[in-house]
């Protein structure tokens, strides 16, 4: 959900804020705000000239936390994951299929046009599009006949049974041998988060007790403490999620075949509503060059939607972790 699917969320269920419905500014802040993780800021604003004050000026005060600050960073790291200019709107709410996902071997993007006043589509090159024939030499691709090989080809051979057999063994090997390596960094980065709240309790100990003095050097260090524990804190949640990967190693065989089975039927099915939800979890790239497309997809997803299979959340429906694109440009601040 963006910002304004939860404030109606909160308010459909009668959970008002302060008596009075949510709206979208109130979830963003909600959100956004380092007040809940125990952050609180004076001396933020200058009275003489009505504007803020530079964040080195400002001064924080400690108050009760609600939210630890590792979720209060995953979920920035996942707002900020959906800002217009990490995810392209186009890659999610167009119906075309392969929109977002298909490349020129140029490097450019590639884009629906159309012949015989709509008769027939065809993905073009943006380049050769935007700065003319002589930018890029590639050819329009026919969109029916580029779809159907890509779903074909995915069905039949990346997923198909003894393929997907070999990515989880490849897939196996390499989390366990990464395993050891990020137990260790998770260690170093506690050790590191706990040294640099040591000295930042000594620092306002030491203003408490007055052995030094609240000036301009001060609250520049403070800052500089500050921003080192988010950055910590920032890494160490993006190595825990990469040891959240799914157990993959505990999935038997005969459930990466019914993972395959449901997938391929999900793509060939005519008309599938699914086709393009599949494509955007397990498919990050299509580049084509002369004849031949290159399809590059992710371990993890991969290995995520396994997962949801053992558990029996798949089978009806698209996987809910797909980083869905938010129409309102104020739920993707």
């Amino acid at each position: 959900m963006g910002c304004k699917e939860i404030a109606k969320h909160f308010t459909e269920k009668g959970m008002l804020m302060r008596g009075k419905p949510w709206n979208i500014l109130k979830a963003h802040k909600l959100l956004s705000d380092p007040l809940y993780m125990g952050e609180y800021f004076t001396n933020i604003r200058d009275s003489k000239n009505n504007c803020n004050r530079p964040p080195e000026e400002w001064v924080k005060v400690s108050v009760p936390a609600i939210i630890d600050a590792a979720t209060f960073e995953r979920v920035r790291a996942k707002r900020e994951s959906r800002t217009p200019a990490r995810t392209p709107p186009r890659r999610t709410n167009s119906p075309t299929l392969l929109t977002g996902l298909i490349k020129c071997g140029c490097g450019a993007s590639m884009t629906i046009t159309t012949g015989k006043s709509g008769l027939y589509k065809y993905y073009k090159c943006t380049r050769r599009q935007n700065q003319g024939n002589h930018a890029c030499t590639s050819a329009n691709l026919p969109m029916e006949k580029i779809d159907s090989l890509v779903l074909e080809q995915l069905a039949e051979k990346v997923f198909a049974k003894e393929r997907l057999q070999t990515l989880m063994a490849e897939l196996r090997k390499r989390i366990r041998s990464s395993k050891d390596d990020q137990q260790a960094r998770i260690s170093e980065l506690n050790r590191q988060i706990k040294l640099v709240e040591k000295k930042q309790e000594n620092l306002l100990n030491a203003i408490e007790l007055g052995t030094i003095e609240l000036d301009e050097a001060t609250q520049r260090r403070a800052q500089q403490h500050k921003a080192a524990r988010e950055a910590l804190f920032i890494e160490l949640a993006g190595v825990r999620r990469d040891t959240s990967l799914p157990a993959v190693e505990y999935l038997k065989a005969s459930q990466v075949d019914a993972f395959g089975k449901v997938l391929r039927e999900k793509l060939l099915s005519a008309d599938s509503p699914l086709a393009k939800s599949y494509l955007k979890i397990l498919v990050d790239e299509i580049v084509v060059r002369d004849k031949t497309a290159t399809i590059r997809g992710s371990y993890d997803a991969l290995a995520d939607t396994l997962q949801k299979i053992k558990m029996g959340t798949l089978i009806t429906q698209v996987p809910t972790f797909i980083p869905d694109w938010c129409a309102g440009r104020d739920s993707n601040s």
